[in-house]
């Protein structure tokens, strides 16, 4: 396969392999992607359109994090401190919604 540039995310260029993607990842979600990987390839009989999803996941990943790596990281940190307490989370989908005047 071939790289896959995506005009909304300026950046390196990551071609969408398992070995460039996994490479491409923040070291924080290696593990996550070979758990995942391995749970998918260790099965019985692999589950190809699986595989195919769990590549095309993990290069949008690859690519959103290394076009900007500080904003990635402050995500996950803000992520952390909802999981923690830390911080609130924010209104819900519905809830913005509702403001709006929108119906779902």
């Amino acid at each position: 396969m071939t790289a896959q540039p995506h005009a909304d995310h300026p950046g390196p260029a990551i071609e969408r392999t398992f070995t460039a993607v996994r490479a491409a990842l923040p070291a924080a979600n290696v593990t996550a992607f070979d758990a995942e990987l391995a749970a998918i390839t260790h099965a019985d009989v692999v589950d190809l359109a699986a595989l195919d999803d769990f590549l095309t996941g993990w290069w949008r990943i690859a690519v959103r994090a290394a076009a900007d790596p500080d904003d990635w990281q402050r995500m996950h940190a803000e992520a952390e401190q909802i999981r923690s307490g830390r911080r609130p989370a924010g209104p819900s989908l519905a809830e913005v919604l509702a403001r709006r005047g929108a119906h779902r």
